[in-house]
């Protein structure tokens, strides 16, 4: 069986992809933290490994995986990979 994989998105509220701020520089974007996993599809595992290492006390609660990288920015969310 294959592991569930996640992948790193920045999101607005309105869920579009944050590509630029309002000053029309560059988003902070979640493979600088989280490595190309967060492009290609990284294990809960290793989303906790990258969390833990900026965030030692973070408390991880495994019924809200898509909410663990807005612990670092507010406006990174995972999703499971579906291709």
């Amino acid at each position: 069986m294959k592991p569930k994989l996640y992948i790193i998105e920045a999101r607005d509220e309105a869920g579009q992809l944050l590509l630029r701020d309002a000053e029309g520089k560059p988003y902070p974007q979640p493979d600088t933290v989280f490595g190309l996993g967060s492009i290609h599809g990284m294990t809960e595992d290793a989303m906790a490994q990258v969390i833990f290492r900026r965030i030692p006390d973070a408390t991880l609660d495994g019924g809200s995986i898509p909410l663990w990288p807005a612990l670092i920015n507010p406006n990174w969310k995972a999703r499971v990979k579906t291709w």
